[in-house]
């Protein structure tokens, strides 16, 4: 028969390419235990095996023989096995047989494996496709021989090609490694579908990792990896709070425990989290999940994160994060972060948006101010009304801050000083003008000259400025003789080209005055001597035509009613022709702006009577007349207006009788 150069038998070993032709039974020494040999032809030994007699001390060579299973042959020496035969070798002895036959790939690999070959063992598996349980053995012999040898990692790295889909066997292999607590090394390898395991695996594989601070930032890739609905949250929740304010709480736990709480639904835990480990998308998270309320809590890691985007996030929900909860928590993280300048930003914006919103931090503005931005401290000065000037006013000393001075000075009262600031430190003389212009003080003029006399470009430019405010020769009289003024000749002829200029402004503004003037007396007296019918049968379309017309003049009404009549004729509420009294039930009633009433048929019929006109009294007879028909007076402009009308007016007959 033919073997192969690796096979063995129960207690025989054969190492042979070629035909054997000899088979010799040797025994070393007397009651020596019984050896095989195969041998060649040419006596080269393949293999050599020691037999596992019983009571071979007892036994001789001749106790000894060897026999095979019966060829299909017809001759003993030319006979072979047929296809199908099972070649066999038998080896007696008084008391055993044993048996050699050609080794198949399952004792290779079970050779194998004894000999502590398991990877080879393995690659022989794979190759003949051997039965399933075959490669489950192979499988669980080779995990135990590398985890005997502590090899985890190796381990685990086999185990989706030694444990393929079994979920049972991955479940096994799980807890056994859990129970040599080195599961964190297999969780990598651990699959979520095909199979999918019991959630307990894949909890306990969290905890194992939750538990070990080496393996956190695996878990956090392991929680955002895992679909959620393989396992519970609760007890790897409730393993990672337990470390939370303990040594092996880190960053990376953190994180973890913040997508737990994700998955759970507890948004604000996790914006609690992500807030402490100042995630960059931190903001997108606050807007998706409408955590505005969560913010309070979180104002400097918001700051941190990004100021820009955090400062109109608080201001634009001060009402539920007020302005001194901000400024509290900044103040109170001065070893993270440079506070006073977020303070600044923070301070500055909600200035903009609402002045008074931060006015009991506006002392404390005045310095961050002058620290981070000078440029807008004169702004801030000029708008806020909330701030200490002698604290605003030192701290601008300080930084020397000319400008600011000058100001603060200026609210204080102290315009002299600022002037002097001005002139003697800015040098700016125009500055100084605009200065005393605001102050309206003629004395603080008489200041800026005085300070100005012994710097002939400041008098020179006084000089240009003084039109309108001071006259040029009260400066020019003042100054020392032999004073030197540069470019004064083109500076007195700009003095007086702009005194010509305002001056012609001036009277023409007073012409234009004057007209508005005469042109609304005019208009007013017009309006003013009107008379006023009043009855009960008032035309309700020319009522409405002119609302806002007929409630000032009832205004008026009233008005002359409450007046001191001051005719002789008139007497308290009485017609000045019949001197009944008045009642608006029954009659209707004319008002001039004279002080003098009549009923309306009384001063009819006296109209027509003085007048003779019988046109007028037959138009006024039709029905009762608006008040644009009546006036108390006589001009050449109500001609005009009544022939440009063709509507007649009638007018107090005492009056006109008087001016006749």
């Amino acid at each position: 028969m033919e073997v192969d150069a690796q096979s063995w038998i129960p207690g025989l070993k054969f190492q042979q390419k070629k035909k054997p032709r000899v088979c010799e039974f040797i025994q070393q020494g007397n009651a020596q235990r019984p050896e095989v040999r195969v041998v060649t032809w040419n006596n080269d030994e393949l293999a050599t095996d020691a037999l596992p007699v019983h009571g071979f001390e007892h036994y001789k060579a001749k106790d000894y023989s060897l026999a095979h299973a019966p060829f299909s042959g017809s001759s003993y020496a030319g006979g072979q096995w047929a296809a199908g035969d099972e070649p066999l070798y038998y080896i007696v002895s008084p008391k055993d047989v044993i048996i050699a036959k050609p080794r198949d790939t399952e004792d290779h690999i079970n050779w194998l494996l004894q000999h502590g070959w398991h990877e080879k063992a393995l690659e022989a598996v794979e190759a003949n496709q051997g039965r399933s349980e075959l490669v489950d053995e192979v499988g669980s012999r080779y995990l135990d021989h590398l985890i005997v040898e502590r090899k985890y990692g190796e381990a685990a790295s086999l185990c989706p090609k030694l444990l393929r889909g079994s979920a049972s066997a991955w479940e096994r292999w799980v807890f056994h490694f859990a129970h040599l607590r080195q599961l964190p090394v297999l969780v990598p390898y651990i699959p979520t579908e095909n199979p999918t395991l019991r959630d307990t695996a894949y909890e306990v594989a969290l905890v194992a990792l939750a538990t070990n601070p080496s393996f956190h930032k695996d878990l956090v890739s392991t929680v955002k990896s895992w679909p959620p609905g393989i396992y519970s949250t609760s007890p790897v929740i409730s393993a990672i709070e337990s470390q939370l304010n303990t040594s092996s709480m880190t960053d990376h736990l953190k994180e973890a425990l913040a997508e737990l709480y994700v998955i759970e639904g507890q948004h604000d835990k996790a914006f609690a989290l992500y807030a402490d480990l100042m995630k960059p998308d931190l903001f997108d998270f606050i807007e998706k999940h409408n955590l505005h309320d969560a913010v309070r809590e979180k104002v400097v890691q918001l700051m941190m994160v990004d100021s820009k985007r955090a400062i109109p996030l608080l201001i634009q929900h001060r009402d539920f994060i007020h302005p001194p909860e901000v400024v509290s928590q900044l103040m109170a993280a001065k070893t993270k972060c440079d506070c006073r300048y977020l303070l600044h930003l923070y301070l500055h914006s909600l200035f903009e948006v609402n002045p008074d919103a931060g006015r009991d931090y506006h002392d404390m503005q005045v310095e961050l101010y002058a620290d981070y931005d000078p440029k807008m401290m004169l702004p801030f000065l000029r708008s806020s009304q909330h701030y200490t000037l002698e604290k605003a006013y030192d701290i601008c000393v300080k930084r020397d801050l000319l400008k600011e001075q000058v100001f603060i000075l200026g609210r204080m009262g102290n315009a002299k000083q600022a002037l002097a600031i001005i002139i003697n430190r800015v040098g700016d003389i125009e500055e100084a003008i605009e200065f005393v212009s605001m102050q309206h003080d003629d004395e603080l003029w008489d200041e800026l000259i005085k300070q100005s006399l012994n710097k002939p470009e400041m008098v020179g430019v006084l000089l240009e400025h003084t039109v309108g405010n001071l006259d040029p020769l009260y400066i020019v009289n003042m100054l020392p003789n032999g004073l030197e003024i540069p470019r004064l000749r083109d500076r007195l002829v700009k003095i007086v080209t702009d005194y010509r200029t305002e001056t012609s402004l001036r009277h023409g503004c007073n012409d234009i005055l004057k007209a508005d003037c005469v042109n609304l007396l005019v208009k007013y007296y017009k309006e003013a001597k009107r008379a006023i019918c009043l009855s009960e049968d008032v035309d309700q379309a020319h009522s409405k035509r002119n609302q806002q017309r007929a409630s000032h003049l009832g205004e008026r009404v009233m008005s002359m009613k409450s007046m001191e009549v001051k005719s002789k004729t008139r007497g308290g509420g009485r017609c000045c022709i019949c001197f009944d009294p008045f009642s608006l039930q029954s009659v209707s009633i004319i008002a001039f702006f004279c002080c003098h009433a009549y009923h309306t048929t009384c001063l009819m019929e006296s109209t027509i009577s003085i007048g003779g006109n019988k046109k007028e009294a037959g138009a006024s007879s039709k029905g009762t007349t608006s008040y644009y028909e009546f006036d108390n007076g006589s001009d050449d402009d109500d001609e005009e207006e009544v022939a440009s009308s063709g509507t007649p007016r009638m007018r107090c007959i005492l009056c006109t009788t008087a001016a006749g």
